[in-house]
């Protein structure tokens, strides 16, 4: 009879390369490993693993297996921690990597911390916001798209049952890092713009697009001088504080407790614009507390 902790016992035979360790790892004896998959190899009727001497390792299709069993153990985690939460508040929400968003996040904390609320919220690249959101594990997405990347984005949404609520334009401005010698600089030469080593984060709109360039300047910003790209919010910080490496965010990159450096030079775009907003799920109504979130989104750009 087949069970759900075959499919675990392959994840981990794999993984250790042995059916002797795998059954450490698991706190049961090599024989119930061994016996698992055999079941589940008549299961699916192909052999998924080649003993050799030295171990084992997946056959073909055993790395098929192997990847669609990873997503059921994952899916599977998922709807117990559900289950475990079903009695308790929870706020899922997914955001592009961005101080000015968590600036918002830890202010409407603040003033709702006494009530009976569980937030988890994670940084993602708007494409894994986007299938979180359609596998269910958020429900609230905040993104920043690239006007030049609608088409396919709308195809994205329309694919994942998905909607996009724009809330606000944002304007791309450049960040020095404080050891530049420049720092603080409200203008820069096309040739000190042209030397400028970047940082930018993993798969975020800027780091996509090689036609940021300074106001009046006919030469876009060549994409070799991105150096570093990073999904740490840590590594990014610390570089712009102490490097004399660059950045090109929004207008809203905020300084608050001196994390980031805190004066920009607004930049120009080649027919691009940035759009700052939400993804929810297609016809789906948010949650109470989510609309509050997005209420003080919206009110912090108001006066921004």
């Amino acid at each position: 009879m087949f069970n759900i902790k075959y499919l675990e016992y392959l994840i981990v035979s794999a993984d250790m390369g042995s059916f002797s360790k795998a059954a450490a790892v698991l706190y049961t004896t090599q024989s119930n490993v061994s016996k698992g998959i055999k079941i589940l190899e008549e299961y699916v009727g192909d052999q998924l693993f080649v003993r050799q001497a030295k171990g084992i390792s997946l056959t073909p299709q055993g790395k098929h297996v192997y990847k669609y069993a990873s997503r059921i153990m994952e899916d599977m985690g998922a709807l117990k921690d559900f289950t475990k939460n079903s009695e308790e508040k929870w706020i899922h929400i997914a955001t592009n990597p961005s101080s000015w968003v968590a600036d918002r996040f830890v202010e409407f904390y603040d003033l709702h911390c006494r009530e009976a609320l569980h937030w988890r919220i994670i940084t993602a690249s708007v494409e894994n916001i986007m299938r979180r959101l359609a596998d269910y594990k958020e429900e609230l997405g905040l993104v920043y798209v690239l006007e030049s990347k609608k088409v396919s984005f709308q195809y994205m949404l329309s694919r994942n049952h998905l909607e996009f609520i724009p809330l606000t334009r944002a304007r791309p401005m450049l960040y020095l890092g404080k050891g530049h010698p420049r720092s603080g600089a409200q203008t820069l030469t096309e040739e000190e713009f042209r030397d400028l080593r970047f940082v930018q984060g993993y798969q975020d709109v800027f780091s996509q697009n090689d036609g940021w360039r300074l106001p009046g300047s006919g030469e876009g910003l060549p994409r070799r001088n991105v150096a570093v790209v990073t999904n740490s919010d840590y590594i990014m910080e610390r570089l712009l504080l102490s490097s004399p490496m660059a950045n090109i965010s929004t207008d809203y990159l905020t300084d608050e407790e001196h994390r980031i450096v805190a004066e920009g030079i607004p930049l120009e775009q080649d027919s691009d614009e940035v759009v700052f907003g939400y993804l929810k799920r297609e016809k789906e109504a948010l949650g109470m507390w989510t609309e509050k979130f997005i209420d003080h989104i919206q009110r912090a750009l108001e006066h921004a």
